[in-house]
């Protein structure tokens, strides 16, 4: 697991994830203030990805990485077991109309692989502007296993992010969350099969790590 991280980062830092880090609010800043963490972000969006890496090459900043790929595909086939130091999903997508809501971030199978993936008590971190898609995100987790929410904790953003101005310039309230993975396995689900090599993005191509390394 540590060569897996050793070969993208070029060290053996702890390594944290941001999913959807949209205009870079959070990951910038804490790759900045923590030079000893490594920080990945997924981001679907090609063109923020796009600007978000050239942003943390133009910054000096060697410990932060960013792809353009869909997260679920990611943290479910890449990522190696109990590898990730922390999580952080901030305000993600809320698919507002009801025919898109099957597109949410959330659901039994993205938490087994959060679980799965995350180090026995290390921090999950979430915040929405919104309401509904902060109760999924809370019965999803419980429901799923593996976590146990940390009463009082907050997340450790340190700026408001675009998304999060937004919300609270139409009034929404800001629901935040940290969850701690328990010791004990999660519950299994059915998971898609993993992609192949030819199938994985290329910064993993690049680092010269193939999908059948992350069983070892």
């Amino acid at each position: 697991m540590r060569e897996f991280w050793r070969q993208v980062f070029g060290n053996p830092h702890p390594v944290e994830v941001e999913i959807g880090p949209g205009t870079g609010t959070f990951i910038l800043s804490a790759a900045q203030q923590l030079r000893h963490v490594n920080f990945l972000g997924i981001e679907h969006s090609c063109a923020r990805a796009f600007h978000l890496e050239k942003a943390a090459v133009s910054r000096g900043l060697d410990n932060a990485r960013v792809i353009n790929a869909d997260a679920t595909c990611i943290v479910r086939n890449f990522i190696p077991p109990r590898s990730i130091a922390a999580y952080h999903i901030y305000f993600p997508d809320p698919w507002w109309k009801r025919r898109h809501h099957r597109r949410r971030l959330f659901t039994p199978e993205f938490v087994q692989a959060l679980a799965r993936t995350i180090a026995p008590g290390a921090p999950l971190h979430v915040a929405t502007d919104v309401g509904d898609v902060f109760d999924l995100i809370e019965e999803t987790v419980q429901s799923a296993g593996g976590f146990a929410r940390l009463a009082g904790a907050r997340s450790p953003r340190c700026g408001l992010t675009a998304f999060e101005r937004k919300g609270l310039a139409r009034g929404a309230v800001i629901h935040e969350a940290t969850y701690v993975r328990e010791g004990a396995a999660p519950r299994q689900v059915n998971i898609a099969a993993p992609i192949t090599p030819a199938e994985s993005p290329s910064w993993l191509r690049r680092s010269g790590v193939s999908s059948s390394s992350l069983n070892t």
